[in-house]
């Protein structure tokens, strides 16, 4: 009897002993990686990387601070002291998430030329990924020391990003090895997340008719990218195509489109046709104009009057 309890306490300390080094070694918790609740992301889903992980890799992750899901986005931001941070969003349509990364590489692009920044840009940084690139990081100055850098991915329609601090670990490798390693395992552990869309594609078509040129154009973009949707000094006509994805059950934002002129006798009109479907339009009136619609319904034939005319739009 004293012989099996013997067996069964060094049977239950081998189990404890592999679960500290599956643990340590970054290995999945009890009940797998936390995996998306239907097709929306959760909190649970910044578990994805793990101490160990960064361990592995000489990087001391500090503790996490924050991380919140934008439920209509469907967006997850985690976010740890000295700026370590994974951020995921699964968006309706591969299409559309293409668009969104699109925007999001010209938003970086240009908040480091307004710090003055010279990009250390490279893309194509993941090969199990449709798009990736690897720079320092958006949002840091040009004096920061040491450097931190971002990665961004996208992978049908899944976009993820990881920010990883310039606080160093002294066996660390270089960030860019450290930023794909992570990557990979975060698309490992999400193996069939964003490879089939759960919305609906739209394409929404602006145009703003007047002649001269414009003092600002602004429009709902969809994207989230702070500097998307305006535009200052466009020659007009001026016209602009954007794609967008609702997911279903969920009401998309209503299209809208303003435009005001440089002079203050100028006129200029607007007009929105999303899915082929004219929805909003204001004839060309002095100084400003706007233009909010609604996306149409099926079956139902009301819709505003078009004011196409024989015009050349500038896609400016």
């Amino acid at each position: 009897m004293t012989q099996r309890f013997s067996h069964l306490a060094v049977f239950v300390l081998l189990v404890a002993l592999t679960g500290c080094r599956t643990a340590e070694s970054g290995g999945p918790p009890p009940g797998g990686w936390p995996q998306p609740a239907g097709d929306r992301l959760t909190e649970a889903m910044c578990g994805l990387l793990t101490d160990a992980d960064y361990t592995r890799l000489g990087h001391a992750r500090q503790a996490k601070t924050s991380g919140s899901v934008a439920v209509r986005a469907n967006s997850l931001d985690c976010q740890y002291r000295s700026n370590d941070e994974m951020s995921l969003d699964l968006v309706p349509t591969a299409g559309f998430a293409k668009y969104v990364f699109a925007a999001g590489l010209k938003d970086h692009r240009g908040q480091l030329a307004e710090r003055h920044r010279r990009p250390a840009l490279v893309s194509g940084v993941i090969g199990a990924a449709d798009e990736s690139w690897f720079d320092y990081w958006t949002l840091g100055d040009a004096d920061d020391r040491p450097v931190a850098h971002e990665i961004r991915v996208r992978r049908g329609a899944l976009i993820l990003g990881i920010t990883l601090s310039g606080v160093r670990g002294k066996r660390e490798k270089d960030p860019r090895s450290v930023l794909v390693d992570l990557a990979g395992l975060v698309l490992r552990r999400l193996p069939h997340v964003g490879a089939k869309d759960t919305g609906t594609p739209h394409r929404i078509e602006y145009e703003v008719m007047g002649t001269g040129r414009a003092k600002q154009i602004q429009w709902t973009d969809y994207t989230g990218v702070q500097s998307a949707g305006t535009l200052t000094g466009a020659r007009l006509p001026w016209a602009r195509t954007v794609p967008m994805a609702a997911a279903d059950g969920t009401q998309p934002d209503m299209p809208d489109v303003s435009a005001e002129t440089s002079s203050p006798t100028a006129k200029v009109g607007c007009l929105i046709v999303v899915d082929g479907v004219p929805v909003a339009a204001q004839r060309p009136q002095r100084r400003f104009v706007r233009c909010q619609g609604t996306f149409p319904d099926a079956g139902d034939d009301t819709q505003p009057a078009s004011f196409r005319g024989p015009f050349t739009a500038s896609s400016e």
